[in-house]
């Protein structure tokens, strides 16, 4: 029997966003994943990761949401916009 696992949304693709969020991927977890700049998630889409326009959205498909962002201005704008949803 296989084991269902909880889908994982990633706000944050900096140096440690990034490396947390391949190792979820690795351990075969189905992840959402924004960030600013698309192209730094890059790594994450060609590991299987599914894009989100913004942060609303990533929380829209997940059960479970991670997120690693370093200024406290950028940490007020993502819950904000998570509060949106």
């Amino acid at each position: 029997m296989s084991e269902v696992k909880q889908k994982i949304g990633w706000i944050g693709t900096g140096v440690m966003g990034k490396s947390m969020c391949g190792r979820i991927l690795e351990a075969g977890y189905p992840v959402t994943v924004h960030t600013r700049t698309k192209a730094k998630a890059g790594p994450l889409l060609e590991q299987g990761a599914e894009w989100a326009p913004g942060p609303a959205a990533v929380a829209e498909r997940s059960e479970i949401v991670f997120s690693i962002v370093s200024f406290p201005g950028d940490v007020k704008e993502v819950y904000q916009r998570l509060a949106e949803c």
